[in-house]
C-alpha cells in the first residue's frame, strides 16, 4: 500500500487535495532532513489519529521520526530550533542553559511510566516552533521555581508578544492590546471548546487523553481544537483590525505577533485564574 492510500484510509476525512498536500510537505522536509525516514503506514496513522488538516503536516512529520527515539531525530530537532530553545534557556540563568536543555529532553523525547513521550502531545493545532516555546517555558519554570504554577503563570504573562520591527523594542501599548483581544476571543468561545483548549495548553494532555476523558473519538477531539483555535485566531484578528484600522504598521506588526505565539499567548490566558 502506497503512502498516499494509508494516508487515506488512516484518516478518511482527508480529501485528495489533501493527501496530495501532506505529501508534498513531506517531500519538503525530507528534503530538509534527509536523515528523515521513508513516510510509511505508522506515519499515516500517526497523522490520522492528531489530523486536523494538511498545515503542518511537515512539523507532524518531524515530531513522529523524533517519538521513535531516533538520536538522529533527537540532533535535527534541536539544531532546527537551536534559536528558540537559546531564547527560551536565557530567561533562567539560575541554571545552566545545557542542564535546563537536558530536562526539556528527557521530558519531550522519553516516556515516564505509562505516559508517552511529551512530543506525542504535539496535534498540529500550530506550528510545532511556537508549541515548543510554550513547552520549553513551563517545563524550565518547573525545573527552577520548584513546579510552582503561580511561578509558570508570571513567567509566561512576562513575555513579551509584540516587537516592532523598526525599532527592535517591545511595544507596550500593542502587546497589551493584543492581550485584551486574544482574552476577549478566549472568553467567546463555548465552553467545551474552552476546557478543550486548557487540557491541551495548560494540563498537556494528548488528543487521546482527552477522547477517553470524555469518551470520545479523537477526531472529535481534534475537530473541536482546530476550530476553537481558528475563531479565537479570527476574532483576535478582527478586533485588532477594529482598533488599529487607520495604522497600517502598527496592525502589521501586531497580526505577526498573533501568528508567531498564539500558542504561548493562550497558555498564559487559560492558565490565568478565574475571576
Amino acid at each position: 500500500m502506497t503512502f498516499a492510500a494509508a494516508l487515506a484510509q488512516a484518516c478518511p476525512e482527508a480529501t485528495a487535495a489533501d493527501v496530495a498536500e501532506v505529501e508534498r510537505a513531506i517531500a519538503a522536509a525530507r528534503t530538509r532532513w534527509p536523515d528523515g525516514p521513508v513516510p510509511d503506514d505508522e506515519l499515516a496513522r500517526y497523522l490520522g489519529e492528531r489530523w486536523t488538516g494538511p498545515t503542518h503536516a511537515g512539523d507532524l512529520y518531524l515530531a513522529w521520526w523524533c517519538a521513535s527515539g531516533a538520536p538522529a531525530a533527537l540532533a535535527t530537532f534541536e539544531a532546527e530550533f537551536a534559536g528558540e530553545l537559546a531564547l527560551a534557556t536565557a530567561r533562567f540563568r539560575s541554571l545552566p542553559a545545557d542542564e535546563l536543555r537536558q530536562h526539556l529532553r528527557l521530558k519531550l523525547f522519553f516516556p515516564v511510566g505509562a505516559s508517552p513521550a511529551r512530543i506525542r502531545a504535539y496535534a498540529g493545532l500550530g506550528p510545532l516552533r511556537g508549541w515548543l516555546r510554550v513547552m520549553a517555558l513551563r517545563t524550565f519554570v518547573d525545573v527552577t521555581r520548584g513546579g510552582r504554577r503561580d511561578a509558570a503563570s508570571r513567567a509566561l504573562e512576562d513575555t513579551d508578544l509584540v516587537t516592532d520591527p523598526r525599532t527592535g523594542l517591545v511595544g507596550a501599548d500593542l502587546t497589551a492590546l493584543l492581550k485584551q483581544a486574544l482574552a476577549a476571543a478566549v472568553t467567546g468561545l463555548e465552553p467545551r471548546q474552552r476546557v478543550f483548549l486548557r487540557h491541551v495548553y495548560v494540563e498537556e494532555l494528548t488528543l487521546e487523553q482527552i477522547a477517553a476523558l470524555y469518551g470520545i473519538h479523537r477526531a472529535t477531539v481534534a475537530r473541536t481544537l482546530a476550530t476553537a483555535r481558528a475563531q479565537v485566531t479570527e476574532a483576535t484578528r478582527g478586533a485588532l483590525a477594529a482598533r488599529l484600522g487607520d495604522r497600517p504598521d502598527d496592525l502589521s506588526t501586531v497580526v505577526r505577533a498573533l501568528e508567531r505565539d498564539v500558542d504561548l499567548s493562550l497558555s498564559r490566558i487559560l492558565d490565568a485564574p478565574t475571576p
